[in-house]
């Protein structure tokens, strides 16, 4: 991966290259999705395949394919024509008994619960759900017992998750996720070394598909 003279100055030869992928546009406007199991739209399905090409056709195949068990990641990731290990610790925030519902819907029933939410949404949580924070250590905990050290994975995973793995990876505070933004079917590119973390690449709209 490294010339010789990089190699003998890394503190590690061990490196793990990451690609990590957005799901693909899905169905519906302004849900709190959380963990409900929404579909793909068509406009998804399409960049689902298109994003599946050019990894195919641009990249080695992975050592492992990692995903969220949602039909909305699974899709994607069972597109790369490599066996797939599905990970509940993957998925979405929990948004409890807000998952699945329109936002307007739910400002007007809780306003007072919504407010708090979008005030404090690392602490705050939805009635029967996961504050962000809650996400934020469900997902790095499971990164780092879990995730390889070395090679290359594949990792098909939804924002919140995105979001988390930044942070943690760069050594951010969790309140500053919502400085991350990748979009639909986006592809990121990030080398984990002892050293720390180099982003590669971040959001790259590959799939990108307007139907």
């Amino acid at each position: 991966m490294f010339d010789k003279a990089t190699m003998d100055i890394l503190p590690s030869s061990s490196v793990l290259r990451v690609h990590l992928f957005r799901h693909g546009h899905v169905s519906g406007s302004r849900l709190c999705r959380g963990q409900a199991d929404v579909t793909l739209s068509d406009q998804g399905l399409l960049q689902t395949a298109r994003t599946a090409d050019w990894f195919r056709r641009r990249q080695p195949a992975p050592d492992r394919v990692i995903s969220s068990d949602l039909g909305r990641c699974r899709n994607l990731a069972e597109a790369f024509g490599s066996p797939v290990q599905l990970e509940r610790a993957l998925r979405e925030q929990d948004m409890g008994l807000w998952d699945g519902r329109p936002w307007e819907e739910l400002t007007k029933e809780d306003p007072a619960g919504t407010l708090e939410y979008w005030n404090d949404y690392v602490r705050a949580r939805p009635p029967g759900g996961e504050s962000y924070g809650d996400c934020f250590s469900r997902v790095t905990g499971w990164w780092d017992q879990e995730a390889p050290k070395t090679g290359a994975v594949v990792v098909v995973t939804h924002v919140g998750v995105i979001r988390a793995l930044m942070c943690h990876w760069l050594g951010l505070p969790v309140g500053d996720a919502l400085r991350w933004a990748p979009p639909y079917a986006s592809h990121t590119q990030v080398l984990l070394a002892e050293a720390g973390a180099v982003v590669e690449r971040f959001g790259e709209e590959i799939g990108r598909a307007h139907v």
